[in-house]
């Protein structure tokens, strides 16, 4: 079963740290940015700050959460032992399904501008690459 090869404190600290960069980047590093290229009404954006964003940030967190360990487990199956080798392998997994699915289908299918596109790609680069070094690292 993969849960015996899963350090449960390593996915909490990995998914609380993967929570922290993503409210960094979308918020005051480039969340105007992102507001802006996502074309988001600033009334909206108002109306859900004023409304609060307390359940999307839960969802938010357990998404987050449910992926690190998705990422634990993958790591344990692999043999995966370095902190280096855990941040290579978050960069496959960014260049398999999101770089060249997810993120890429927004652009082709849903019209998103590719400014969009690549800023949710390089978060999602540095995010993965973090949560791969992290998760071994703590190990």
């Amino acid at each position: 079963m993969l849960t015996e090869f899963i350090d449960i404190k390593a996915v909490v600290f990995t998914a609380i740290i993967s929570f922290i960069l993503g409210a960094l980047w979308y918020g005051p590093l480039f969340g105007k940015m992102w507001a802006k290229l996502s074309k988001l009404p600033a009334l909206e954006i108002a109306k859900a700050r004023k409304k609060g964003m307390l359940k999307q940030l839960i969802i938010n967190f357990l998404g987050t959460f449910i992926m690190v360990y998705v990422f634990a487990g993958l790591v344990s199956l692999t043999g995966i032992v370095t902190p280096i080798q855990g941040a290579i392998f978050g960069f496959w997994l960014w260049l398999g399904f999101f770089a060249c699915t997810t993120l890429l289908n927004s652009v082709l299918w849903e019209h998103k501008p590719w400014e969009l596109y690549v800023l949710n790609a390089l978060y999602w680069l540095v995010n993965l690459m973090l949560v791969g070094f992290l998760i071994v690292a703590w190990s």
